[in-house]
C-alpha cells in the first residue's frame, strides 16, 4: 500500500471517528450563573437582555478574519 492510500485510510477513519463523536454529542451543556440565576431565568431577564443587546450593538464583527471589535 502506498503512502498516499494510507494517509487516505487514516483521513476515513478519522472522519468517521469525528462524526460518531458529534453523534454521541459528548460535550458538556454550558452552564449559566450571573447573580445566582440559571440559564432558562437569564434568558427571561428584561435587565440582562437589555445589557446583552447594548453591548451587541456596540460590537463590530469582521466576518473574514473571524474577529469581534467593540
Amino acid at each position: 500500500m502506498s503512502s498516499q492510500s494510507w494517509f487516505v485510510v487514516v483521513l476515513c477513519l478519522l472522519s468517521g471517528l469525528n462524526a460518531s463523536f458529534l453523534l454521541m454529542n459528548m460535550s458538556q451543556q454550558s452552564r449559566a450563573a450571573v447573580g445566582g440565576m440559571s440559564y432558562e431565568q437569564l434568558i427571561r431577564d428584561p435587565d440582562f437582555m437589555r445589557a446583552v443587546k447594548s453591548i451587541a450593538e456596540a460590537c463590530k464583527v469582521n466576518v473574514d478574519i473571524g474577529k469581534l471589535v467593540c
